[in-house]
C-alpha cells in the first residue's frame, strides 16, 4: 500500500489540508460527517500523522524524554520497562537518551529534549550537581525545555519538582541489620559511588547498623570508587586475599553484586561460607536460575512507572505542589546472608 500524507487525505476526502488537520490534532471546529469521513479514509490507508507534523502545528509534542545515565544496567533497564508500560497505555512516544554518568553529555541530553519538543521529561541525573556552576548549567536546560519533568531514583535536593525515590539509608539499615542476625561480625561494605547522594546514603545506613549493635567499620572493609563490576571485582578479589577480611558484604547496587560474584568464583570462594551478603535490587534471571541470593527489593519497574504516572498526572494538574515519592526497598532473605561454617 502506498504511503499517503495530509494533503492526499484532504484531496480524498474532498476538503482542505486545514480541515484534516483539525481532525488530526483534535482542536478546531469539524461537523461530525466530515470528521467521520476523513477517518474513514485515514483507516483505509493505515494512515498514521508524524508525531514531529503534530508537535509542530500544535507546538506539543506526543513524546516523552527519558534520560537515564546507562541503558545496558538491569537497574535502569528495569526503569525503562516501567516507563514504557505507562506510556504506551496513555497513548504517548518515548525519546530515550543516556549520558554514561557524564554531565557533558547529561548537557546534551537535556538540549536534545528541547529540540524534539517533547511534552515532559522524566531524568535520572548523571550527578547530583552540588557544584553551583554545574548546577546552573543543567538548571538552565531544564528551564528551557519548557515542559514539566520527573527526577527518578538520583535526587537534586535544589530542585523543588516531583521526583520519584528511594529510601537508600533505611534500606542499607535493614540489609546489614539482616547480616548482623545471622551472626557476622566482621562485615564489610562495596559502596560503590559515593560521590553520588545515594552511595552516601546507603554507606550512612550501613554505619549506622554497625554503630548500633556496637561493632566497628574496619576501614579497609569499606570499599568504594564506582559502582561498576570492574572495579569492585578488583577490590574483592584484593581484600578477600588478606589474612583477615569480611565473613559478609553488603553491596550496593546490582553491578557491584555482578563483580562480587565474578571475585567469589575465581578465587573458588564459595556463598555463604567463605563470604555472605545482601544486595541492593535483584539481579535479573535470579528466580529462574534459582540462585539463594538476599536483597533489596525496590520493584524496579514500578519505580518508572511511578514516575510516568506522575508526569501524566502533572499534564492534567500543572499548578499541585510538587510531589515526592518515596520507596522503601523489601528485604528479602533466601539464604545468602547466613554465616555458615566451611566444612
Amino acid at each position: 500500500m502506498r504511503s499517503v500524507n495530509i494533503q492526499d487525505i484532504a484531496r480524498e476526502a474532498g476538503v482542505g489540508k486545514a480541515t484534516v488537520s483539525r481532525v488530526i490534532n483534535g482542536k478546531g471546529y469539524v461537523s461530525r460527517e466530515t470528521a467521520a469521513k476523513i477517518r474513514a479514509v485515514m483507516d483505509r490507508y493505515h494512515y498514521q500523522p508524524s508525531a514531529l507534523a503534530r508537535s509542530l502545528s500544535r507546538r506539543e509534542s506526543d513524546a516523552i524524554g527519558l534520560i537515564i545515565p546507562e541503558a545496558n544496567n538491569p537497574f535502569f533497564s528495569s526503569l525503562l520497562t516501567g516507563v514504557c508500560e505507562v506510556l504506551e497505555k496513555c497513548g504517548y512516544t518515548l525519546i530515550l537518551r543516556t549520558s554514561g554518568n557524564d554531565t557533558q553529555r547529561d548537557y546534551r541530553a537535556l538540549e536534545a529534549m528541547r529540540y524534539q519538543r517533547v511534552r515532559g521529561l522524566i531524568y535520572v541525573p548523571a550527578c547530583n550537581y552540588e557544584n553551583e556552576r554545574d548546577f546552573e548549567q543543567m538548571a538552565s536546560r531544564l528551564n528551557d525545555l519548557g515542559s514539566p519533568y520527573v527526577i527518578l531514583d538520583r535526587p537534586i535536593s535544589r530542585l523543588d519538582c516531583d521526583c520519584v525515590l528511594s529510601d537508600n539509608f533505611s534500606g542499607a539499615y535493614a540489609a546489614t541489620e539482616a547480616l548482623i542476625r545471622a551472626g557476622h561480625r566482621a562485615i564489610g561494605v562495596i559502596a560503590g559511588n559515593t560521590q553520588l547522594v545515594i552511595g552516601r546514603e546507603r554507606v550512612e545506613g550501613f554505619r549506622k547498623a554497625m554503630a548500633q549493635n556496637g561493632l566497628p567499620l574496619h576501614r579497609p572493609f569499606l570499599l568504594t570508587g564506582s559502582f561498576g563490576q570492574e572495579e569492585t571485582y578488583r577490590q574483592v578479589t584484593m581484600l578477600m586475599r588478606e589474612p583477615e577480611h569480611p565473613t559478609a558484604f553488603f553491596i550496593a547496587n546490582n553491578r557491584s553484586e555482578i563483580g562480587f560474584l565474578h571475585a567469589m568464583r575465581d578465587l573458588k570462594l564459595k556463598i555463604p561460607a567463605d563470604a555472605a551478603f545482601v544486595s541492593f535490587d535483584e539481579l535479573p534471571g535470579q528466580l529462574v536460575f534459582e540462585l539463594p541470593y538476599s536483597c533489596l527489593d525496590r520493584e524496579v519497574a514500578s519505580l518508572g512507572a511511578k514516575a510516568a504516572q506522575l508526569l501524566i498526572r502533572r499534564f492534567d494538574e500543572p499548578g499541585r505542589p510538587a510531589e515526592r515519592l518515596v520507596v522503601v526497598p523489601r528485604l528479602t532473605l533466601r539464604g545468602s546472608e547466613k554465616r555458615i561454617a566451611r566444612k
